[in-house]
């Protein structure tokens, strides 16, 4: 199964309540709706980004990283 990630990436530095940067769109594939959150997470890490948060949305998932430290 295929979904769309939308990306919302944090400035460091920039508080919680601040506003992210424009999303952009990726794509991630897994054998279930619960492989992607993890599959999602993993290709996050592999790009230098933490994970704030991660959920489902009507058009596929949503996240907010900042940029690892």
């Amino acid at each position: 199964m295929e979904r769309t990630l939308h990306v919302f990436v944090i400035p460091n530095g920039q508080s919680p309540a601040g506003p992210p940067n424009p999303a952009r769109a990726l794509t991630v594939e897994a054998p279930s709706l619960d492989g992607l959150r993890e599959a999602a997470r993993e290709k996050l890490a592999a790009e230098g980004y933490r994970v704030r948060s991660l959920s489902f949305g009507p058009k596929g998932l949503v996240a907010y990283v900042e940029a690892a430290r």
